[in-house]
């Protein structure tokens, strides 16, 4: 595979898509309860109208979801129930999808647990106190919080993706803006993340993540990925976690929640709620809020998001409860591992059939303002 061929995968964040396809639905569990039940936990399986939630109204944001033919897997929880599950043809709640740039959401959460600890006094703290590379330069004033808010001043770069050493090149790149002042969405921005944390905490990214967010709120570590660069030792922390989509429908709910879970405040409340809210119009802390400014139109509700290259996604609706996964179909295999190359990378370009030598038209995503619609209909 060339370099050509990788480049056009790190175009960033394609929208979802829409419509109808080839799926496999999970039945809803029978029997509904008297009354609503308490919110719970452990993500067991309900059916909709268990938590006072019509039926047809799960079945039109599932079907909208798989009118993108590139899903592989959509989970919709209230309440901490799985109240809607449907998955591509040959896949199943055991597979795995991967996040692209969802995973900026992980490695922000992990950011806030750092501040929490104290590793990181504040949001903002200078990044070139752990940054020392920069001290003396022009990006010495940069802050953890104008980092978190893609308004450092740092290159969209997407070039990042085929550097052996991705640290070392985000870190060695100069501002296109001055730090504070401009919203510009950037990987190099974000894989910065990997060397905060390092030199922070004492723990790779990876290790932190896992500790601090991951294992509490009960992700089987056996069931996840988390990517290198070619390096194999530089965790990426733009993009790049494997996960199931139950699974990432837990990090969903701990921020729906608030950074809780059952009874543990895992990220603090203050930081939780900063990154759902719009700090540059539509974009929190690492986080996309699809507001007015968002979509150019004003919506029912408002509902951020974690956002990921060829359509992953995992919305969070707090003041409902609700959180949405929605999965790419996804070409990778376990046993291949997790170390970026040439012949080894998070494929998804195959099912939206956008790779360099594909022939006909696009897999389009589906309407994304349609399905916030719908999503208001969970009320």
């Amino acid at each position: 595979m060339n370099r050509l061929w990788l480049f056009a995968l790190v175009s960033l964040l394609a929208s979802c898509g829409g419509g109808g396809g080839s799926s496999n639905t999970i039945a809803a569990a029978p029997t509904p309860a008297a009354s609503t039940p308490s919110p719970v936990w452990t993500l067991q399986r309900s059916a909709p109208g268990d938590v006072d939630i019509a039926q047809g109204d799960v079945d039109a944001i599932l079907d909208h979801v798989f009118g993108d033919q590139a899903v592989q897997a959509a989970v919709l929880v209230k309440l901490g129930y799985i109240i809607g599950e449907r998955y591509a043809t040959n896949y199943t709640g055991a597979d795995l999808g991967t996040s692209w740039s969802v995973a900026k959401s992980f490695y922000s959460a992990a950011i806030g647990v750092a501040i929490d600890e104290g590793w990181i006094t504040s949001l903002d703290q200078k990044a070139s106190d752990l940054l020392s590379e920069w001290q003396g330069t022009n990006k010495e004033d940069i802050t953890i919080r104008n980092m978190l808010e893609m308004r450092a001043g740092l290159p969209e770069n997407v070039g990042v993706f085929f550097e052996t050493d991705q640290t070392a090149y985000a870190l060695s790149q100069g501002l296109v803006n001055t730090p504070g002042t401009t919203f510009l969405y950037s990987n190099v921005n974000s894989q910065l993340f990997e060397l905060l944390l390092l030199r922070a905490t004492g723990l790779s990214a990876h290790v932190y993540l896992t500790e601090k967010i991951l294992n509490p709120i009960g992700i089987d570590m056996n069931q996840v990925g988390l990517w290198f660069d070619s390096t194999g030792v530089n965790p990426m922390t733009y993009c790049c976690i494997d996960m199931r989509a139950e699974d990432f429908a837990r990090f969903g709910l701990l921020y729906a929640r608030g950074g809780s879970w059952d009874g543990v405040q895992v990220i603090s409340q203050t930081f939780v709620n900063e990154s759902l809210t719009p700090q540059s119009g539509f974009y929190g802390l690492q986080w996309w809020v699809l507001n007015q400014n968002f979509f150019g139109t004003a919506a029912p509700v408002t509902v951020s998001a974690a956002l990921g290259l060829n359509g992953q996604k995992i919305y969070v609706w707090p003041a409902e409860d609700v959180v949405l996964v929605v999965l790419t179909i996804y070409d990778h295999f376990q046993n291949q591992g997790y170390v970026l190359s040439a012949t080894n990378w998070p494929d998804t370009c195959t099912a939206r059939n956008t790779c360099p030598g594909s022939t006909g038209p696009a897999v389009p995503p589906f309407d994304e303002f349609q399905l916030i619609n719908l999503l208001a209909n969970l009320r």
